[in-house]
C-alpha cells in the first residue's frame, strides 16, 4: 500500500474551522489528503541535512599561502634547526623559520580545501515525501506543542484563514489576528532571545532567537510587510514550501497558517486524492 493510499484512508472527513482576518469562524474546510500522510521523523531530517547543504559556500585556504617568500633549508652542520629557512636578507624576517607550519606565516597544517564536495543531493521522490510528512505533523497538536509551540486548547490545527490574509500590509493586523486566535503566549515565546556564547557577539551574530509560527499564502500581495516586524514569524508562497520552512533544524512540527487558497494550491502541487 502506497503512502497516499494509506494517506485516503485515514482521511475521512474532517474539517477543520475557516477563520477570517479578525479571528471569527466563517466556515469550514475538508483537509487534503497529505495531512494524514506518514508522520516520518527520520525521512523529515535527512531531507532538512540534504536541503541545507545546498546553500553552503565552498572555503579553503588560498594556494599561494606561506608561498610570498622562497624558502628552503640550510642542511646541517651550522647549529641550527634545519627547518626551512627564508631566503632574504635586510630585513627582520631574514634566515626566519618560512613555508612549514611551525613557523609564522607558513602554510596551514591541514587546511580545508575548497574542491570538498559539500553539497548532498536529494531525490525528487524523497523530496517530495518529506515535504508531505512535515505537512502531516503540522496537523498533530502533540507534534507542534512537542516542539515547542503554545498551541491554546480548543484551536484546530492547521489553522486556516481566509484569502483576505494575503493583502494584509501591517503588523499591527496580523497580530491582532493572532492574538484573537489565542496565540498571545506563542507570540511572547517567539520574541524571546538570548545572547549568543562564543565569538559570535563580535561577528554581528550577538543574539539568538527564536522559531514562531510559520504562514502559507497562495500570492504574496503584502502580508510579507506586515510579518517581517514580527519576530519569529514567517512567510513562505505554497509552491514554494519545503521542510526547511516546516522542520527548521531537523525538527518537524511548526505551528502554520495557511490560507484557503493555499491549501488549494499545496492540492494541485501533490496531487488531488482522485474521484470519490
Amino acid at each position: 500500500m502506497t503512502v497516499v493510499q494509506r494517506a485516503i484512508m485515514r482521511e475521512g472527513v474532517k474539517k477543520v474551522s475557516v477563520y477570517s482576518i479578525n479571528g471569527e469562524k466563517v466556515g469550514e474546510v475538508r483537509l487534503p489528503w497529505f495531512f494524514f500522510a506518514d508522520r516520518r521523523e527520520d525521512l523529515v531530517r535527512r531531507a532538512y541535512i540534504h536541503l541545507r547543504t545546498h546553500s553552503l559556500q565552498p572555503k579553503g585556504s588560498w594556494k599561494g599561502s606561506a608561498a610570498k617568500y622562497s624558502a628552503r633549508s640550510l642542511g646541517v652542520g651550522l647549529g641550527i634547526a634545519r627547518i626551512s629557512r627564508i631566503m632574504t636578507s635586510g630585513t627582520g624576517k631574514s634566515r626566519a623559520g618560512g613555508w612549514v607550519p611551525s613557523a609564522v606565516g607558513g602554510r596551514p597544517t591541514h587546511p580545508p580545501v575548497p574542491e570538498k564536495v559539500l553539497r548532498k543531493d536529494l531525490n525528487e521522490k524523497e523530496r517530495r515525501g518529506a515535504t508531505i510528512a512535515a505537512l502531516a505533523f503540522t496537523a498533530d497538536t502533540e507534534s507542534v506543542r512537542r516542539r515547542g509551540h503554545r498551541v491554546p486548547e480548543g484551536l484546530d490545527l492547521p489553522i486556516v484563514v481566509e484569502d483576505g490574509l494575503e493583502s494584509v500590509t501591517k503588523s499591527a493586523d496580523f497580530r491582532r489576528l493572532l492574538l484573537s486566535l489565542g496565540m498571545a503566549e506563542e507570540l511572547e515565546r517567539a520574541s524571546e532571545r538570548k545572547v549568543r556564547a562564543g565569538k559570535g557577539k563580535k561577528r554581528g551574530r550577538t543574539y539568538k532567537g527564536r522559531t514562531g509560527p510559520l504562514l502559507v499564502v497562495s500570492k504574496d500581495v503584502g502580508v510579507s510587510r506586515a510579518v517581517r516586524n514580527l519576530p519569529g514569524v514567517d512567510v513562505v508562497l505554497a509552491k514554494d514550501l519545503s521542510v526547511l520552512h516546516l522542520a527548521p533544524g531537523g525538527h518537524p512540527g511548526r505551528l502554520t497558517v495557511f490560507t484557503a487558497s493555499a491549501l488549494s494550491e499545496l492540492q494541485r502541487r501533490f496531487g488531488d486524492r482522485g474521484p470519490e
